[in-house]
């Protein structure tokens, strides 16, 4: 008798304790025309929010590979995907800068919104993918590009200009193909013609390799608890 009240005492002091942790209040960030505030949400909602996100990109990514298992294969349905479904936001809609699910909802994104959709949705393929700002020589001048990597090759793609590169064998060029000058741009516009000159930002590639890091690497569950404890470890270290 005294366990089982033992017991039912502990499950009430767990659920409250559960009820205040999770009623405790957090925040969100949301930029709208490049302004950005803070939402006060409590807990649980941004913990329904963010599960609710991950089981749409899972489901989202078992449509678009439809069973397919040869890697370059998955890769390029994601980017053709990406290109055909993530539009260029109309003039006079607001910029939005939010979640990564919600431009996919919205259909429409500027700039590097569109790398930020494609390497989401790799990453989720089991894709090491990032995307990154890269420069001309004199720094005035940037385009995003995103990175996906295949077996032990990094490739590259710009999904707002709707551009991969392919080498003289006909397959996705990786940075040492690139490197050497064993590319061609192909383009999924409608006049099949690329309208930037790669060819001014394709240099030091590996530096953008080596420190690559966006948003898209840690939406996923585990991802994100693991970033957030090394992202707490070095905060307090520092």
């Amino acid at each position: 008798m005294k366990t089982n009240k033992f017991l039912l005492v502990s499950i009430v002091i767990i659920c409250l304790i559960g009820a205040i942790i999770l009623n405790l209040n957090t925040s969100t960030k949301q930029c709208i025309d490049y302004n950005c505030s803070v939402i006060n949400i409590p807990l649980y909602l941004k913990m329904l929010d963010f599960f609710d996100r991950h089981y749409n990109y899972q489901q989202l990514v078992k449509r678009i590979l439809a069973g397919e298992t040869a890697e370059e294969e998955n890769v390029m349905r994601i980017f053709d995907w990406t290109c055909r479904n993530i539009r260029e936001a109309p003039k006079g809609l607001p910029v939005i800068d939010d979640h990564v699910w919600y431009i996919i909802v919205r259909g429409y994104a500027i700039s590097e919104q569109f790398s930020d959709v494609f390497t989401t949705l790799c990453n989720y393929a089991k894709f090491k993918a990032f995307y990154s700002w890269t420069y001309v020589k004199d720094n005035n001048t940037r385009i995003a590009l995103s990175f996906v990597k295949l077996k032990t090759k990094w490739l590259i793609f710009d999904p707002q200009n709707k551009v991969y590169f392919k080498n003289k064998s006909g397959r996705l060029a990786s940075i040492e193909d690139i490197s050497k000058g064993d590319w061609k741009a192909i383009s999924l516009t409608e006049t099949g013609k690329p309208y930037v000159n790669y060819s001014m930002y394709f240099i030091n590639l590996t530096s953008y390799v080596k420190n690559g890091f966006s948003r898209s690497i840690i939406q996923t569950p585990l991802k994100r608890f693991l970033y957030q404890i090394n992202a707490g470890l070095v905060g307090k270290s520092n």
